[in-house]
């Protein structure tokens, strides 16, 4: 549920960037959230992205490539954005790059989508990344904040929605598509 997504023509690719290793789940133990965010570090995926990328131009023809990612995968999403211009737009949910001096320098237009109320990606890290974006970035770039939302609020599953939270679910997916069909 974490994994980014690489979108072309019609059809999506979904690699394992996590090369084999378990994903994280809501049911783990938050306090070793950290330590395994840093054993399979999102930025640390250019091999894998570089296979899927030659796979994807020389075995299926495409020519127009974005990626979406969720959580650890909006974090490779703008990982992606800083380092393969070649891609044509990106959308970052809930996902942050902390630690490089050039998180700003995006190379194609992406969109981060975050909520409101996310434990694991605070406010003040969000209004940064805008105010700097604003000021650094040159390339087309939307923050989008969703009110009273939490981390996952995209992604949940039908059956997990609350009703008054499905008009801002259904706003963020019709934003992130919207921003695909944009610039692919």
């Amino acid at each position: 549920s974490h994994a980014s997504v690489f979108v072309f023509s019609c059809s999506a690719v979904c690699p394992d960037l996590f090369v084999g290793k378990e994903p994280w789940s809501p049911s783990n133990d938050w306090s070793k959230f950290q330590e395994w965010f840093e054993e399979k570090n999102p930025t640390n995926i250019n091999k894998e992205v570089d296979a899927v990328l030659r796979f994807l131009k020389e075995k299926c023809g495409a020519k127009h490539i974005g990626a979406v990612g969720f959580c650890w995968g909006g974090s490779s999403t703008h990982h992606l954005a800083l380092k393969y211009p070649e891609l044509k737009a990106g959308v970052s949910v809930y996902g942050i790059v902390r630690e490089r001096e050039d998180r700003y320098d995006l190379k194609f237009p992406t969109l981060f989508i975050f909520a409101e109320n996310d434990h694991v990606i605070p406010l003040d890290q969000v209004s940064v990344l805008e105010a700097k974006l604003k000021e650094k970035c040159t390339v087309d770039h939307q923050v989008k904040i969703f009110p009273g939302q939490t981390h996952g609020f995209v992604h949940r599953k039908r059956e997990d929605i609350n009703p008054e939270d499905k008009p801002q679910i259904l706003e963020a997916r019709g934003d992130m598509l919207d921003w695909l069909n944009k610039y692919m």
